[in-house]
């Protein structure tokens, strides 16, 4: 009996501890959420690409397969400052679908993918927003495809899987020459995500004959690549990807073509090798959405679940601004957790302070503005309970938060 209790306890002790860290480790990403901008201005489509170039995305090309089978060759560029779109120069290759694109310099390279009589393509094009222009670079040399990844390194591009390939070329846009590299280890596949940070190379998620969760790091300076830790949700194919702020991203998608559609996103750690999942994509849940990154901002369009959709979407800080807290001042709260009021006490004397509280999942629930002096009473009002996130703001620049827990 006594052995039984005890095993009891420890069992109980281990349940709460888990569940701490996993609050611990979402806490980590509750500053980032989700927030809807002005919608993509052709029709609603799907399978089309993105990139960026400085302080602009690029979006185009995709199809819609209701009852005919429609392609576009438009491109469209979006101004985050204005967030107004304007139409640009039409791919020159043609309406197409399930293309691929990636960013050096100043240009972007669109290749691959495939044409309304299903014919597949391996011609890459370059395109300079400063000219509005599209030039033919050298073709892709592995086999046509369509549902290709790609990904960039010290500037070089990187192509592969698709059509349920496994293997990868490097692009050197320096001299307009693509050459082979080692294929990716795992199984050939269409439609993964794949995006690079710190020097490295990461494709995960795609469709092999069924959904999948494997995440595998590319390594340029060994041609190598290395098996890293699995996605935790559920497997998946036609999913979003990106790269912020040292992070991978990853979410939405199905199970199957034409399948259970998702929502939900996990961040990756490269150095820590760990997944967390962060709040769910706040737009419809979706496949084939498209994805581009403009300084510390991640932007999602288009994508079907049966349904096309031309919305827009912004993740990054839910404050919109950059971080840059030194750490060096501190909140301290009491009571914590809070019934009905409480008290933030701070360390400095604040002076036109923003305070800024989010919940779990990186939603804003509470604006408070003009905060002044050393303390300041915090009211509950009709606030749920929960685990939530305050951030405090001065001169636009995050320089403390904390958690408080509302029962």
């Amino acid at each position: 009996m006594t052995k039984n209790y005890l095993k009891l306890f420890f069992n109980s002790i281990i349940s709460i501890l888990v569940g701490l860290i996993f609050s611990v480790s979402l806490f980590g990403q509750t500053n980032y959420g989700w927030l809807q901008r002005s919608g993509f201005p052709g029709p609603a489509r799907h399978r089309g690409t993105a990139a960026a170039v400085g302080n602009r995305g690029y979006v185009g090309l995709g199809h819609i397969n209701s009852v005919f089978d429609i392609l576009f060759d438009d491109w469209f560029e979006y101004d985050p400052g204005s967030d107004s779109w304007t139409q640009k120069a039409s791919f020159p290759g043609g309406p197409r679908m399930h293309a691929t694109s990636f960013t050096i310099g100043n240009k972007i390279y669109t290749g691959t993918g495939r044409d309304v009589n299903q014919v597949l393509y391996n011609d890459f094009y370059s395109y300079d927003p400063s000219t509005n222009t599209w030039s033919n670079i050298a073709p892709f040399p592995g086999a046509a495809r369509r549902g290709a990844v790609s990904f960039v390194i010290n500037g070089i591009g990187y192509v592969g899987t698709g059509s349920y390939h496994s293997n990868f070329y490097k692009y050197d846009p320096a001299i307009d020459v693509w050459s082979p590299v080692t294929s990716l280890p795992g199984t050939g596949r269409i439609s993964a995500v794949a995006f690079s940070i710190n020097g490295k190379g990461y494709l995960t998620t795609g469709d092999d004959g069924g959904p999948n969760t494997d995440m595998w790091e590319y390594d340029p300076t060994f041609d190598s690549w290395t098996a890293k830790a699995n996605l935790p949700g559920l497997p998946r194919m036609e999913a979003c990807g990106f790269a912020l702020n040292g992070k991978g991203f990853v979410g939405t998608g199905d199970d199957f073509s034409s399948g259970t559609n998702y929502q939900d996103f996990w961040s990756y750690d490269p150095t820590a090798n760990t997944w967390i999942q962060v709040a769910d994509f706040s737009g419809q849940a979706r496949r084939y959405m498209s994805s581009f990154i403009i300084g510390n901002r991640a932007y999602t369009c288009l994508g079907t679940s049966g349904i096309n959709y031309a919305d827009l979407w912004e993740y990054g800080s839910i404050s919109g601004i950059d971080e840059n807290t030194n750490g060096e001042l501190s909140i301290s709260v009491f009571p914590n957790p809070i019934h009905e009021n409480a008290i933030l006490n701070f360390s400095e004397n604040i002076q036109q302070g923003e305070l800024i509280l989010t919940d779990i999942t990186g939603k804003q629930i509470q604006k408070i503005s003009n905060i002044n002096g050393y303390t300041f009473q915090f009211n509950r009002n009709e606030i749920s309970s929960g685990i939530y996130c305050i951030t405090l703001l001065q001169s636009n620049k995050i320089i403390s938060r904390t958690k408080i827990l509302i029962d």
